[in-house]
């Protein structure tokens, strides 16, 4: 189960899900970027960035180790966490999720392990250790919740979304995955597992976003006394795919169609707003540069459109500091370069 769940999970990120699609959406704001000017760091393949303490945590799949650590006040960057199979190692973490003030977690999607990281400042490295060992190998992200509990996003039956206890056992399930019309629900749920995939948060408070990537889709639930309770879908367009049985009725794979945009490709959320980043690109007109995504959609989490902001370099992955009013990021441009965006331009 572990190789089907590898290949598939690979084959779906590369196969392209896009398109061009030029939506006739009102913008809210045009947001200029600045670069922040960072001679030691080199960026490879980003996948992620996230506030941690008083700088930023990068992700970085083709570096030498996995993450780059910037301190905004000292312009400090370091590179921490060693690659491959050892215990303080790191082969494929899925996404980088924010857990408090100085911590940032990540879900190892090929070690199916969960690690936690602190930037211990005192003498400037990083601490990273794994919280536990995972054993489902259709959980694409699972996050630290609270003191004794986790939630995740995969295939958990037929459930989009499960709150596990301490053990990794799961307490409730929640969301099927999307179907359009009877065709599409008789797909077996692991190949519409794959169709569906995005980003999940989850605030302290318990509120969780999910926002899919292929399909233009957002999902927001709560936590209530481990029970997961939704409170809105918004869909706009559900995915358009094939499942792909070349490798044999197991393989459960997908394949796009390449003329329809990528949607949203990272999510960053507070206790009050969602911030979708969208692309609206397609892999027929943009080739891989349908990953790079222009604007970023904001939502309340009764799922009401707030604004609508379009950058002026697209991005690859982003977090919000509210706090600060700043948007941080990674762009091309043309080589991977760490940007921000400030939220009180007028």
């Amino acid at each position: 189960m572990n190789r089907i769940f590898i290949n598939c999970f690979l084959l779906v990120l590369l196969a392209g899900c896009g398109s061009s699609s030029t939506e006739t959406e009102i913008v809210s704001q045009t947001l200029q970027h600045e670069t922040i000017k960072i001679p030691d760091l080199l960026l490879g393949s980003p996948g992620g960035i996230q506030k941690m303490g008083d700088g930023l945590l990068i992700m970085d799949y083709k570096s030498d180790s996995m993450f780059h650590y910037v301190n905004l006040k000292q312009k400090y960057v370091g590179q921490f966490g060693a690659k491959g199979q050892g215990p303080d190692e790191f082969i494929h973490p899925t996404s980088l999720q924010p857990y408090d003030d100085k911590t940032v977690c990540g879900y190892d999607v090929m070690k199916q392990e969960i690690k936690m990281m602190e930037w211990d400042s005192l003498n400037n490295r990083m601490k990273s250790s794994t919280v536990k060992k995972w054993t489902d190998a259709w959980s694409f992200d699972i996050i630290p919740y609270g003191q004794d509990q986790f939630v995740g996003n995969g295939c958990f039956n037929d459930s989009m979304f499960a709150v596990f206890d301490n053990q990794g056992v799961p307490v409730d399930r929640a969301g099927e995955y999307p179907y359009k019309d009877e065709n599409e629900r008789k797909i077996p749920v692991f190949n519409r597992a794959l169709a569906y995939q995005g980003t999940i948060r989850v605030t302290p408070k318990g509120r969780l976003a999910f926002a899919t990537m292929c399909a233009k889709m957002l999902f927001l639930y709560e936590i209530r006394d481990r029970h997961l309770v939704r409170n809105k879908v918004v869909i706009d367009r559900y995915a358009d795919y094939k499942p792909d049985y070349s490798g044999g009725q197991a393989s459960y794979s997908v394949v796009h169609n390449g003329k329809l945009p990528v949607c949203y490709r990272d999510l960053s959320v507070t206790e009050s707003r969602i911030y979708a980043l969208y692309s609206g690109r397609s892999f027929k007109d943009y080739g891989l540069a349908e990953w790079e995504c222009g604007y970023i959609y904001v939502y309340d989490w009764a799922g009401n459109r707030l604004a609508l902001f379009q950058l002026d370099l697209p991005l690859l992955c982003f977090c919000v500091d509210e706090q600060s009013g700043i948007i941080y990021g990674i762009a091309n441009n043309p080589e991977p370069t760490l940007v921000c965006f400030p939220l009180t331009q007028s």
